[in-house]
């Protein structure tokens, strides 16, 4: 904590989805996450995954846990999150998975746990969108649970099960991040999560649903955000190459996004918080205003310079990361 503002963490959204994943894109580049000063790494959870019309084109999708494993043999430190996962999981299984991976690494895990908004996607393993809410709930309840005690059982509206052990238990407290950017996502966070990673969301929104956590709760309540992030040296050509049409078109939050003074997010400017875009006086100042909000998790995705990773961190590293330490 520094003049009442807390430390700000920095993260990477791995590059493991889409056409240029690849083994050593992902491992190398989480073992250099952690060589150039990031706290974080993060991964995102589909098992059907659709590709949105900002991402490039391919099916590649290696599953978020693989992903996370292989980099926690390489690592030592940096911290190993998820956001967010999507109910796929039996949460029995859900929960071996993150103590394993506590054990494994020795800790620094933070669990991020959505909703899921994919119909297709649930039905695959036998779940019902209807059903996500109580899903999500007891999915935390149960991991909470089973990494804390033995000989356990459990009787929920979705998922009941009698005198289950769990071994390894988590090496730490694992935190539990809710998704979501709705007022009911927060009233969710509100009652039963450590913190709140939304993804991207732009900033009056994000203002708002923050105003709404502090008078529902007086838990404290960490903040993340993972905003799209195009860095370049030169300002034009970072600003160029984002298309703010189909980035808001395919973002699931949009609908209940508080909108421009324009009524449609047409220019970088309406999109501001959703972005960190332009040169790096630009993303310092962007990053500055998620601090002064208290955020404390800022996790880069980018997703729309994934062809040129390693380049786009040691620019992060070299120009931003500094300004904040």
């Amino acid at each position: 904590m520094t003049n009442g503002v807390a430390k700000m963490q920095f993260g990477v959204l791995l590059p493991h989805f889409g056409k240029t994943a690849s083994p050593s894109r992902i491992i190398d580049g989480g073992k250099l996450c952690e060589e150039l000063g990031f706290d974080s790494i993060w991964v995102r959870d589909h098992l059907i995954w659709n590709p949105h019309g900002m991402e490039r084109a391919g099916l590649r999708f290696v599953e978020p846990f693989v992903t996370l494993s292989a980099v926690a043999a390489v690592t030592k430190k940096i911290t190993l999150g998820t956001a967010v996962l999507v109910p796929v999981r039996w949460p029995l299984k859900l929960s071996q998975d993150l103590a394993s991976l506590s054990y494994l690494a020795g800790g620094r895990v933070i669990a991020g746990i959505g909703l899921g908004f994919n119909p297709e996607e649930l039905a695959t393993v036998g779940m019902r969108l209807e059903d996500r809410v109580d899903i999500m709930r007891e999915t935390v309840e149960i991991a909470r649970l089973i990494w804390n005690e033995d000989n356990v059982s459990y009787k929920g509206k979705v998922f009941s099960f009698d005198h289950v052990t769990i071994e390894p238990k988590p090496v730490e407290p694992i935190p539990i991040f809710g998704g979501g950017s709705t007022r009911a996502a927060i009233r969710r966070v509100a009652e039963y999560c450590d913190g709140w990673i939304p993804g991207r969301v732009p900033l009056a929104t994000f203002d708002d649903r923050v105003r709404y956590l502090r008078q529902i709760t007086d838990r404290k309540i960490i903040l993340g955000n993972i905003p799209i992030t195009r860095i370049e040296k030169d300002r034009r050509k970072a600003r160029d190459s984002v298309d703010v049409a189909a980035l808001a078109e395919s973002s699931e939050g949009s609908s209940h996004w508080i909108k421009p003074p324009s009524g449609k997010f047409q220019t970088i400017e309406d999109l501001e918080g959703l972005l960190i875009v332009g040169n790096p006086d630009d993303c310092a100042a962007e990053i500055e205003k998620y601090r002064g909000r208290g955020v404390e998790h800022l996790v880069f995705d980018l997703r729309l310079q994934y062809d040129r990773f390693e380049e786009s961190l040691e620019l992060i590293s070299k120009e931003l990361l500094p300004r904040f330490r």
